[in-house]
């Protein structure tokens, strides 16, 4: 009886031990691959796949900071995006959560002149309950991607989840930009839905995008903003 309770004694310090030495900071990251990189309806790699990688750095308090990256092709030596970014999570109620924070998103090889580089605020709402959410989310930019003028962004969509490994999803979103001449294209609507199954550290995901932008309204007869099936493996760790 002694020696159980001087074993208990020591494993109570023992795990003691490890709660007190237990870090306020969480790191987490993700790797995978995506047939084709789609931003808000467009195709960022000219319907190629990317090659996509993610970092975060968290702190219980609820401030987080990280960096995101993926190959890209606009048609001339720009090859990759770096994504910087920083904000703050945390809970409303039970049920409601927000994230608000900054992105800055960098094209470190663009070519001199195009002022790829741009800037955004965002905010996010989501609500759930049992299987079902729903969220909204904004974005502003003072200056947006090729120096077209500010721009706003708004998007919202909805989540079931139907069964420990299946979840279905749909979004939708639409873009304001100041300069729509300079940019290339009209002020637009987006969408996708589709499925994700989860194993593991490893999720899959086959979604349909799609715009409101006829071709010729493209970028001058571009089909960059065509709708489009597009898979993705990502591993979560």
């Amino acid at each position: 009886m002694k020696r159980l309770l001087l074993s208990a004694a020591c494993a109570a310090s023992l795990t003691a031990g490890v709660a007190a030495a237990e870090s306020p900071w969480s790191i987490a990251g993700s790797l995978g691959i995506v047939s084709d990189y789609i931003f808000r309806g467009q195709t960022q790699t000219n319907h190629d796949a990317a090659l996509q990688a993610g970092v975060t750095v968290s702190h219980e308090s609820g401030f987080y900071a990280g960096l995101w990256g993926s190959n890209v092709d606009f048609g001339n030596d720009t090859d990759f995006e770096l994504d910087i970014l920083g904000g703050y999570t945390g809970s409303l109620n039970d049920n409601t959560t927000f994230d608000v924070g900054v992105a800055y998103y960098a094209y470190p090889n663009a070519p001199d002149g195009t002022d790829y580089d741009y800037l955004e605020l965002l905010a996010t709402v989501t609500y759930s309950m049992d299987a079902f959410s729903i969220y909204g989310k904004m974005a502003y930019s003072p200056q947006f991607f090729g120096d077209t003028g500010t721009a706003f962004w708004l998007g919202s969509g909805v989540g079931y989840q139907i069964s420990e490994d299946f979840k279905a999803t749909a979004n939708i979103g639409y873009q304001w930009i100041e300069d729509n001449a300079f940019a290339g294209i009209d002020d637009y609507f987006h969408y996708d839905l589709g499925v994700t199954a989860t194993y593991g550290i490893l999720s899959i995901d086959l979604r349909y995008f799609g715009t409101d932008v006829d071709e010729l309204a493209c970028y001058g007869g571009t089909d960059l903003c065509d709708e489009r099936f597009v898979g993705s493996a990502i591993l979560n760790f």
